[in-house]
């Protein structure tokens, strides 16, 4: 055997881990080095802790062989967190073969990397041309005019139709309903009736309840203006006293607040007692001895789109607020009837809601005033990967589940349809849990492989291929442009990738490029990652194993 010098290089950054010993550090480039020597048998080279693991982790003997895997399994093995748990698969789209896995049948919350699902889907069953409708119409024998109009009266009954279009604006709605005047009517006097196919089911089993008052979990509905969400502000002009709530846009909703801001507590000496204790000797950790009090903001939701805030703020500097519609029918209503008022329309009966008719005789006296459509798929898809869009998702989801069953769909059904369309073109998705479009749900279940299997269809079917385009970029774009070490070298632009972050889970899938010419199709599953390690993390799990990679042998 020839003998070999070798000594390892510290990686660029560590995750938070205990140090490391020097023989374990050793075995690191020894395990690869000698895995690359002909006849050299690597169980009398690594030590028998190092063996097992890679029994446990390496599953298949083709990939047991590779010297990418070996590099990366021993790499796993000095930076990964003691708390959490992994699930890691890694894909050469080079050679087109799994070169590395790890827990990757393991069933994990997946979070927003649930979206790369959702776009699949969406783009197989609804096309790139799909786009949502919203439209103003009536029934009537001809299409509407200024010659049916008596003295600036309309008499017909008035349709709203809405398609659950998760970007219609409040703008979009008044222009419209301009359409009115511009008729020349300035009275009302049949019915105005909101309408709609899809169901009414506004959130999907496993949403957390305290985020139902947040904007990124607004409820889904087919009544959907300004993404129902509201903005404001909350400021004070000293501590302890009753902040002040503006709320923009004059927007029909009730909020009411005792809320207050607190000042910072500074750290002040404590005197030594004169007896000292065993207790004297104990050092506290720093989470029991923070300065700034325990201080949080609630916000409390009631009927009728009624919020009552509370609780205090730390600090003096005012507050954004971001807070979901609860009731988006009534909203939709109230909307409709002040922007009539501001258009000098008068309206006598009521504005109603109620499903779509969609009997024949209906539709064939159906008269479009006038409509409103959304961006197409591809540009609805970008916004959601980019931005983590929970909104577009979900609405997406429930489209496809419509279109699929040809009837309202709701979170059941149409993740059902989801799992049918994917095995349709060779996803099989019989073992995950899909509980909504989004990932915000803490009940959808997905495997690393589940997400490999959904890239690696991106990137070998053309036709879907353009999705891998409009994932964010580390350093460039979406929820990768400021990510913490992703925005630097030696990662920025090197990355793209969808993020899945929620309260103990950090993850991420898509297409790294790195410094052996190949480019790697990746899922890195961090699930059970708790706020205080997080926070003590000096870098996060997922740039630590992509910085490794950057190093991967040819």
């Amino acid at each position: 055997m020839n003998s070999i010098l070798f000594c390892l290089p510290q990686p660029r950054f560590f995750h938070e881990q205990p140090s490391l010993r020097f023989t374990q550090a050793l075995c690191l480039l020894g395990a690869f080095i000698t895995s690359s020597l002909p006849n050299v048998s690597l169980a009398a080279e690594v030590p028998s802790q190092v063996a097992l693991s890679q029994q446990q982790t390496i599953h298949s003997d083709n990939i047991h062989q590779q010297p990418t895997a070996l590099y990366l399994d021993n790499m796993l093995q000095l930076l990964k967190p003691a708390h959490s748990q992994l699930g890691i698969t890694v894909w050469d789209m080079t050679t087109q073969k799994t070169v590395f896995e790890y827990n990757n049948q393991s069933l994990m919350q997946p979070a927003s990397v649930q979206k790369l699902l959702t776009a699949l889907a969406a783009t197989k069953q609804l096309g790139k041309d799909f786009t949502y409708q919203t439209r103003l119409t009536t029934l009537a024998q001809q299409p509407l005019d200024k010659s049916l109009i008596e003295n600036g009266i309309y008499s017909g009954d008035i349709y709203i139709e809405f398609s659950g279009d998760p970007t219609l604006k409040y703008q979009d709605l008044r222009q419209l309903l301009a359409s009115l005047s511009q008729l020349g009517i300035t009275e009302l006097t049949g019915n105005i009736v909101l309408t709609s196919e899809q169901d009414s089911q506004l959130q999907a089993p496993g949403w957390v309840w305290d985020d139902l008052g947040i904007c990124y979990a607004a409820p889904i509905s087919p009544f959907i203006i300004d993404k129902n969400c509201v903005y404001g502000r909350l400021a004070t002009t000293g501590y302890n006293k009753v902040a002040n709530i503006t709320m923009m846009g004059n927007r029909p909703i009730e909020i009411s607040n005792d809320a207050y801001f607190v000042t910072p507590i500074v750290n002040r000496p404590v005197a030594k007692p004169a007896v000292q204790t065993l207790t004297d000797a104990v050092v506290l950790p720093a989470y029991l001895t923070e300065s700034v009090p325990q201080c949080q903001l609630t916000l409390s939701r009631f009927d009728n789109n009624r919020y009552h805030l509370s609780g205090c703020h730390v600090g003096a500097k005012s507050l954004p607020l971001a807070i979901a519609i609860t009731e988006p029918q009534l909203y939709a209503q109230q909307i409709v009837a002040k922007q009539l008022a501001s258009l000098g329309i008068v309206h006598q009966q009521p504005i109603t809601a109620s499903i779509m008719n969609t009997e024949a005789q209906f539709m064939a006296q159906r008269q479009v005033i006038a409509s409103h459509q959304s961006a197409a798929l591809p540009q609805l898809l970008e916004t959601m990967l980019l931005k983590s869009d929970n909104l577009i998702a979900d609405s997406l989801l429930k489209k496809l589940g419509e279109v699929y069953y040809q009837a309202p769909s709701d979170f059941a059904r149409s993740g059902q349809a989801l799992k049918t369309i994917l095995y349709s073109i060779g996803i099989d998705l019989s073992n995950a849990n899909i509980a909504d479009g989004s990932g915000l749900s803490r009940y959808n279940l997905l495997t690393p492989e589940h997400v490999l299997s959904v890239l690696t269809t991106l990137y070998q079917q053309p036709e879907y291929r353009f999705l891998l385009e409009l994932l964010p970029q580390s350093g460039v774009s979406g929820t990768l442009r400021y990510k913490r070490y992703f925005n630097k070298s030696p990662l920025k632009n090197h990355v793209f990738a969808k993020t899945g972050s929620m309260l103990g889970i950090a993850n991420l899938a898509g297409r790294v490029n790195v410094s052996n010419g190949h480019d790697y199709l990746f899922v890195l599953f961090e699930n059970g990652l708790s706020p205080q390690i997080k926070k003590q993390q000096k870098a996060p799990f997922s740039a630590v194993f992509l910085q490794t990679m950057m190093d991967v042998p040819r």
